[in-house]
């Protein structure tokens, strides 16, 4: 299978061994790079909103990532065959094929890895954010007891 057959996309796919199997990875590794896509930018969006405490505006982000994540659903059950076996999957495939397929599989692997970086330094900001509220809550609570305290005292 040539690789301008590839280029040209799915309308190509089919033909000779294997031709399913190399239809299925291009479209499933093809959908997820696009949601992924969308996911990582709305994955930088949500840096942002922790990062400036817009909590309405990253709720809102957090739901279109939601829906964005069952869209991911389907692909990867169609992908599920050949997880934690690619090596092999893309040993077997014609030089063109491999090459096409083995394009998508790294840069989906790529947006996963900038996804997760970005959930990963937005999770330990959250976690900051909420241990240094929960000083200030209970140095509040320290200082509300002790006014109480000289309050009474000074009657």
């Amino acid at each position: 299978m040539s690789e301008l057959m590839l280029m040209n996309g799915l309308k190509g796919l089919g033909g000779g061994a294997g031709g399913g199997k190399v239809a299925t990875l291009v479209r499933a590794l093809s959908g997820q790079k696009a949601v992924y896509q969308q996911i990582l930018a709305l994955a930088r969006q949500q840096s942002q909103y922790v990062a400036t405490g817009e909590n309405e505006a990253l709720m809102t982000v957090l739901g279109a990532r939601s829906r964005l994540i069952e869209q991911v659903v389907p692909l990867d059950r169609e992908l599920q065959p050949y997880k934690g076996r690619w090596q092999e999957v893309l040993d077997g495939l014609p030089a063109a094929d491999r090459k096409v397929v083995g394009g998508l599989l790294q840069e989906v692997q790529r947006l996963l890895g900038e996804i997760l970086e970005l959930d990963e330094r937005d999770k330990e900001s959250l976690v900051r954010q909420k241990s240094v509220v929960g000083v200030e809550i209970k140095r509040t609570v320290s200082g509300a007891a002790l006014n109480r305290a000289y309050g009474r005292g000074g009657k």
